[in-house]
């Protein structure tokens, strides 16, 4: 620039130039930037549009639990026929279970769900100690009903903070945009009745082989810590049953230990979550959206499916040890087998659909909090000891050593010898060192599959 006689600044034409090119590639770089922000928006816009199926499936699932829980539970409070009771504690039992697996999913937005988790696995081992009373001959007493009534206030309470998030899509919003609430409410009232701020009833029964994951140690973790970039191999090896199109880093989780939350859409349009360890890329948990076809395969061909996945994702002493059907999808319990011994503290569980054999789910929390190296343990007594103990008139049908989870926190070398007695199926666990019968679970039948009591 120069100035003129008068002083002034006077723009030459080579300044005048540089201010225009200036100008257009300002304009081009607020244009881009537009773009780019744009796209950035659309990517959550669609990431939000994709998870919504997910957790309104699962907002909708566990309120439907919730509610069929409370309302079995207020039903108790009057119904005194045996039977009927023993229905309504199955239903409870089984509600909670669906309750548990929504929980998990609702956990994928990053909030520590773990507290309901706990208070639903609670209720539910609760109403199979019931069932079993009832099923022994005993009653149930005054002080049962007492704790029935106090649970039945609590998960009142429980399903109540749910449905604030239900007011999100009256207004027109999205269960997504209302997980905010569900962090606020929600949490508090179930944080609430395990740490006794909300007064309920106390649990006996922590029920055979439950998920208490609260303040454990994490002992199956190990390895570098992974990026949460660069996953997508492993995720595609994960979900190798289906045609990835894309996956989408979602966010963190510090829940017990550090994680990474994907997810992943497929070409025929089904969206899976998948969450990763931070430490060594353990798989967490995934779980994919899933619609309920008549089942084809077998319990047999729906198990060996199961075990030859796990052999895929380098599980390599993995046995199925139990499995029900429910809804068309075949729930299969995977545990750690060393030296002919089923450690059922390092359980994984998988889902398969029965319809076309593609794994639809897999949870990994108590392989990862509980798996490590054992020293090795003998048993005291023989196998043909324990066929030939008294079993009443059940016949035994087999016997194997079993290391099982007490409610002290300690693990036992058990027998689990299998058997039935009229037309009903049990599995009895035996100390392997003193031949002393240590827990007795019952397989029941319902409407919605079979249950471990």
């Amino acid at each position: 620039m120069l100035r003129d006689a008068s002083g002034r600044l006077v723009m030459t034409k080579g300044w005048k130039n540089f201010f225009i090119i200036s100008a257009i590639l300002l304009l081009i770089a607020i244009i881009l930037l537009s773009v780019f922000l744009g796209i950035a928006k659309s990517n959550e816009e669609k990431w939000k549009t994709n998870s919504e199926y997910n957790y309104e499936n699962a907002y909708y699932t566990l309120s439907d639990s919730l509610l069929n829980m409370e309302n079995n539970l207020s039903k108790l409070r009057v119904t005194r026929s045996d039977s009927l009771v023993n229905e309504m504690l199955i239903e409870i039992a089984m509600n909670s279970q669906t309750a548990v697996a929504n929980l998990t999913t609702l956990s994928y937005g990053g909030y520590d769900l773990s507290n309901a988790i706990k208070y639903c696995n609670q209720v539910g081992d609760y109403s199979k100690f019931l069932a079993q009373k009832l099923n022994a001959g005993s009653e149930i007493s005054e002080e049962d009903r007492k704790t029935l009534d106090g649970l039945y206030q609590s998960t009142f309470k429980l399903g109540k903070s749910l449905g604030k998030v239900k007011e999100k899509l009256v207004e027109g919003g999205r269960i997504i945009d209302g997980l905010n609430k569900l962090n606020e409410e929600f949490i508090v009232i179930a944080s609430g009745l395990v740490d006794g701020s909300i007064e309920y009833p106390s649990l006996i029964y922590d029920g055979a082989f439950s998920d208490s994951l609260i303040n454990r140690e994490v002992k199956g973790l190990s390895g570098d810590d992974i990026s949460k970039d660069g996953q997508e191999d492993k995720i595609k090896k994960i979900l190798c049953d289906y045609d990835v199109k894309s996956i989408t880093f979602i966010g963190e989780n510090t829940n017990g230990f550090d994680s990474f939350l994907y997810q992943a859409n497929m070409s025929n349009g089904q969206i899976a979550s998948i969450q990763l360890a931070k430490k060594g890329g353990a798989i967490v948990m995934w779980d994919t959206s899933f619609d309920a076809q008549e089942p084809k395969l077998t319990v047999e061909e729906g198990t060996l499916l199961a075990e030859q996945y796990m052999k895929k994702q380098g599980y390599d002493d993995m046995k199925g040890v139990y499995a029900c059907v429910t809804d068309g999808l075949l729930y299969v319990n995977m545990c750690y087998t060393k030296d002919d011994i089923i450690y059922y503290p390092d359980m994984i569980k998988v889902k398969v659909s029965l319809d076309d054999g593609k794994i639809v789910g897999f949870e990994g929390l108590n392989y990862i909090y509980n798996h490590t190296q054992r020293d090795t343990q003998s048993p005291s007594i023989t196998e043909g000891e324990v066929t030939n103990m008294d079993f009443g008139n059940m016949s035994v049908t087999s016997v194997r050593l079993a290391l099982i989870p007490m409610s002290n926190g300690k693990e036992l070398l058990t027998y689990e010898v299998y058997g039935s007695m009229d037309n009903i199926n049990f599995y009895i666990f035996v100390d392997a060192k003193t031949g002393k019968e240590v827990r007795v679970m019952q397989v029941i039948d319902s409407d919605e599959g079979e249950l471990l009591m």
